[in-house]
């Protein structure tokens, strides 16, 4: 409805609306000129190459990760490169989210949208859905991940970027898969295996193949299972080798469990003996507990004790081993926390130059008094306005560029809603021109178009708001407020419009924020304490979040059994009692933060372990708060004392084994002794009456020597191992002539009824060396030994010894009876024989003392056979030991 005003109505109407201009760009106006920097070629491709570095490494190694973020940060912060500091938060968000600390995360990937969002970068947005998807997988909400890995598909689905279509498909078939939808999560990996095996994406299509394996094995679908495995398997050596391979793992494990259920036992073996192989290598725990479980299991069922003791000792040194690389790994990331802060400086001060931050956080209160106070201003000022404006016309073209050129949305409506103007930031604003809005109603046109609100409604609250759509479809946020007035006897409004929808976006990212928070302390089993030190002198229970009453296990007791409990009540002794007061003493004495383990009782009567942090605050003389936080570590403490009590007991066992060896060595050398003084005898006598039966005498006497001498060659065999292993041979470094020490070996090593001599090849470079003596040429002899004895009526075996840098790599290749592929796992383990060396004699004790004497003089040694086709033996000597120095 058009309406036709007098001149003098429509200026002091427009005085009016001067008013709201002038105290709006009072209170919103802090422009900051942007310095413009010249940005190299060559370092922006720095910064892209590091972020790229960093993406990489981000599901490998969250150290080195974490490292090229903080570096392109600092460099995109340098010469204000926008993309450059947004890819890197978004990488930083992925480290700390693959280390569950959700609270650094989230407030990574904020910034990094904040940047996107401003840049209207869609594809930085995407990937910002894929992190958050990330995110809420690993916390376990697997609904909400799937609406981010959602998002991140659609857009990259329509894209030609061959590699993120295929990433954002992987994510979505994850999402079907945690989700229990078969069919779409099989559709979604089949899509991504096609597109990385096109781009030779190889981490990628062993992912995908190892998720299609475990989503047919859960169908018991094996067959179709041990394909996708095997596929997986088959491109595993096409891995790089700081790859991470979850996909083999996966391969490995389960196949083993598809032989299992075969009653293959064999083969179940193999693959958890490859299993065994990869994980000291592994960077990650998947599948690691699984596999230990079942070797475990298999030898428990077959009582191996022997084997047994192995495999758990084994993996009680993989525990602590990932326990140590834990702690170093949070230690490195929290250092490079500590840098990213400062690098939050640097980028809160580029924010400031670029205007993102002009809008941050108001509370709803102050934007209330805010308000009323400038309707109140307003009004006065409206009165001054329109008193200059009737005493000075000269003013009214001033009045209308201010007002048209205002940093506020003004609006005048008549009294059913009608427009009748607004300014040119109404215009940017609404996306419209104000000639095409004369005349509609403000409310059916933005707000809903059976909208019966009416311009006086929003008289009666000084902050009304409502979401718009704009004539191009976007919608907004807005708050309104509204001011009456009467132009002969008429009533208009003037509304004075602020644009929410960014404050209100940061808003609703602070509540999810706070959710992440909460869910991070609930993961982490964190809470909150606080009391005054009066109340803690009275033994008053301080005020607990609910995390902490859970930890207490007070969560579920009435009011009044919660008010006669004391602090002191959850102690065991008067002891740690008297510890927390002089903790709390010296904290106050010196205003230190504390930082200390208790070991407490349940309300439930239950033993717990918390970690208990706190400060002190000064309000007064007589008000002094404690606060800080509580974390329950008892699963952390019951792991710690569970290893150290299997540690105890492999302690037990060691000096137990000790005893029997030393008793079996004094128990066998003094019958052995006496049988050879009898031998010896006999054959005495023999000399002297020559008309016994030499021949018989002589067959036997020698039998028994050859008895004796095996025994004694056991026990001292046995007792060199020991002494090995108890760290009691002592090492003697020389110089060492390896042609003599051969020549010599060659010479004296013959196997009964056997002519033959192993063939002899000595680089002249490699031919002086630094070790053992003694101990070399104890290993050597016994090598060259076992490739006579096991090759025997056969090719006569070969002996190269060459210098390859500062290494002496010797290899002795016989043509012999070789190594089962099911013995091989045992082959340095003491008293143990392959399966096929029946008939050849030996005691098992020879490789193991080998692997002993081969450690003590810096040396490494590794054995490849083939059943039926010989074995070779390559040992590495080095030039200069480092036991030497």
């Amino acid at each position: 409805m058009m309406i036709k005003y007098k001149s003098e109505n429509i200026e002091l109407i427009i005085g009016k609306s001067i008013a709201a201009v002038v105290l709006s760009v009072l209170l919103c106006f802090n422009e900051v000129c942007a310095q413009d920097v010249v940005i190299k070629d060559h370092t922006l491709i720095m910064i892209d190459s590091l972020n790229d570095l960093s993406k990489r490494y981000s599901f490998v190694d969250n150290i080195k990760a974490l490292k090229y973020a903080n570096e392109a940060l600092e460099l995109a912060l340098s010469y204000n490169y926008d993309e450059g500091q947004a890819f890197a938060f978004r990488n930083m968000s992925a480290v700390y989210s693959a280390q569950y600390s959700f609270a650094e995360s989230i407030e990574y990937i904020k910034k990094a949208l904040d940047i996107f969002e401003t840049l209207d970068n869609q594809e930085g947005i995407a990937n910002c859905n894929i992190s958050l998807g990330n995110t809420f997988n690993r916390l376990g909400q697997d609904s909400i991940a799937f609406g981010y890995y959602k998002m991140a598909y659609d857009f990259f689905d329509n894209t030609q970027d061959m590699e993120r279509k295929s990433i954002a498909s992987h994510n979505l078939g994850l999402a079907f898969f945690m989700l229990s939808e078969k069919e779409n999560a099989i559709s979604k990996f089949q899509k991504a295996l096609e597109f990385s095996l096109e781009l030779e994406n190889y981490q990628l299509a062993s992912s995908c193949l190892s998720y299609l394996g475990e989503i047919e094995f859960k169908s018991e679908n094996f067959e179709s299972a041990k394909d996708y495995f095997m596929r997986s398997l088959g491109i595993s050596d096409q891995l790089g080798s700081d790859a991470q391979k979850y996909a083999t793992m996966s391969a490995l494990y389960h196949l083993a469990l598809i032989h299992k259920n075969e009653d293959d036992t064999q083969g179940m073996m193999e693959y958890l003996e490859a299993a065994l192989k990869m994980i000291p290598n592994l960077n990650f725990s998947f599948f690691v507990n699984e596999v230990y479980e079942e070797v475990i299991s298999y030898y428990q069922e077959r009582n191996n004790s022997e084997m047994l003791q192995f495999y758990t000792s084994q993996f009680v040194e993989i525990l602590k081993g990932k326990n140590n690389r834990i702690a170093e790994d949070k230690t490195n990331i929290y250092l490079d926390l500590i840098r990213s802060r400062e690098l939050d400086k640097k980028y809160a001060e580029a924010l400031k130059t670029k205007e993102i931050n002009e809008k941050i956080v108001e509370a709803n209160l102050q934007e209330i008094r805010i308000l009323v106070i400038t309707t109140a201003v307003l009004a006065i000022l409206l009165v001054i306005i329109v008193y200059q404006f009737f005493r000075n016309k000269k003013n009214l073209n001033a009045i209308k560029s201010i007002y048209n050129n205002a940093g506020t949305a003004l609006v005048l409506i008549d009294d059913e809603g009608g427009i009748i103007r607004w300014n040119k930031f109404s215009e940017e604003l609404f996306g419209e021109a104000s000639a095409n809005v004369l005349g509609k109603n403000f409310f059916r046109e933005y707000v809903s178009k059976d909208s019966n609100i009416r311009p006086a409604d929003l008289e009666k609250s000084y902050l009304n708001e409502f979401r718009i759509i704009r004539k191009d479809g976007k919608a907004k946020e807005i708050s309104v407020s509204c001011s009456r007035t009467l132009i002969n006897s008429k009533t208009f409004y003037v509304f004075y419009i602020l644009d929410r929808s960014e404050l209100n976006k940061l808003q609703r990212m602070n509540d999810f924020y706070q959710v992440i928070l909460e869910k991070s302390n609930e993961i982490a089993k964190i809470g909150t304490w606080e009391m005054s030190y009066t109340s803690f002198l009275n033994k008053e229970l301080p005020t607990l979040s609910s995390q902490v009453q859970e930890i207490l296990e007070i969560d579920q007791i009435s009011t009044q059994e919660l008010q006669q409990l004391t602090w002191t009540s959850f102690f065991p002794s008067e002891e740690p009692i008297n510890r927390l007061m002089e903790v709390f003493e010296k904290a106050i004495e010196c205003n230190k933060a504390f930082d200390l383990e208790l070991s407490l009782i349940s309300y439930k009567g239950n033993d717990i372990w918390i970690r208990f942090i706190g400060s002190v605050e000064f309000h007064s003389v007589d008000d002094i708060r404690l606060f800080g936080t509580v974390q329950d570590i008892t699963d952390i403490k019951n792991g710690i004392n569970l290893i150290e009590e299997n540690l105890k007991k492999e302690q037990e066992l060691n000096k137990l084994k000790s005893r029997f060896i030393s008793m079996a060595s004094h128990e066998f050398r003094t019958p052995l002794s006496t049988i050879t003084s009898s031998v010896e005898l006999i054959q005495m006598k023999m000399a002297k009456s020559p008309n016994l039966i030499v021949d018989v005498l002589n067959k036997h006497t020698t039998s028994i020597l050859t008895q004796v001498d095996r025994l004694e060659k056991t026990l001292d065999g046995i007792l060199m191992l020991e002494k090995s292993m108890q760290g009691k041979i002592k090492t003697s470094f020389d110089r060492i002539d390896l042609r003599e020490l051969f020549g010599e070996l060659v010479d004296t090593i013959n196997v009964k009824g056997d002519s033959r001599k192993p063939k002899l090849v000595i680089d002249p470079e490699a031919r002086f060396v630094m070790s053992d003596l003694n101990l070399l040429h104890h290993v050597l002899q016994n090598i060259i030994s076992n490739s006579l004895k096991y090759s025997k009526e056969r090719q006569e075996p070969e002996i190269s010894v060459e210098k390859i840098v500062d290494v002496i790599k010797i290899e002795i290749k016989d043509y012999g009876i070789g190594i089962p592929d099911s013995d091989k796992s045992g082959l340095f383990s003491s008293f143990y024989r392959g399966k096929n060396t029946t008939g050849i004699k030996g005691t098992g004790l020879g490789l193991s003392i080998v692997k002993e004497f081969v450690t003590l003089i810096g040396a490494e040694i590794t054995i490849e056979s083939e059943e039926g086709k010989g074995t070779l033996v390559s040992i590495d000597l080095p030039l200069f030991p480092l036991s030497q120095n």
